[in-house]
């Protein structure tokens, strides 16, 4: 079971989000509506932020990290189709590179180009390009 709560008019969700590096940048999976963002998913119930990371990349890339940092907590606010969103994401940095073939429905990003793409959400880009790899509380509202 996802940990996902409707409380009142908000939905609250409890996500992982993986930075992996393949051999010409950063990994994105690409939404229908246009915007990338980076592999990730709901943490389930009874599993660690840490296990949920893991098994994310291994669902979406087939891939299963082994050197994996918290990078940041992301607090993100949004609105969806009139819904009020509350999402915690754990961001983690894979330090082993991807080197399989990149899945279709995928694309690598250079740290050079990222701001040339719609990334969801937009601090995804300040942990790329910040050379500072200390952990960091980010919250958007």
């Amino acid at each position: 079971m996802d940990l996902s709560i409707k409380l009142e008019n908000t939905t609250l969700y409890i996500r992982v989000a993986a930075l992996i590096k393949g051999l010409n940048g950063y990994l994105f999976e690409k939404s229908s509506k246009g915007y990338i963002f980076t592999v990730g998913g709901k943490v389930k119930l009874n599993e660690s932020s840490l296990e949920a990371v893991i098994r994310e990349v291994e669902e979406e890339l087939g891939f299963t990290p082994k050197d994996l940092k918290l990078r940041a907590t992301l607090e993100n606010f949004y609105s969806n189709n009139g819904e009020n969103v509350h999402e915690i994401c754990f961001v983690y940095e894979v330090g082993d590179s991807y080197q399989l073939a990149i899945p279709e429905n995928f694309i690598e990003v250079s740290v050079e180009d990222i701001n040339n793409h719609d990334v969801r959400p937009k601090p995804i880009i300040e942990l790329i390009q910040n050379t500072d790899t200390s952990f960091k509380s980010i919250i958007v509202k």
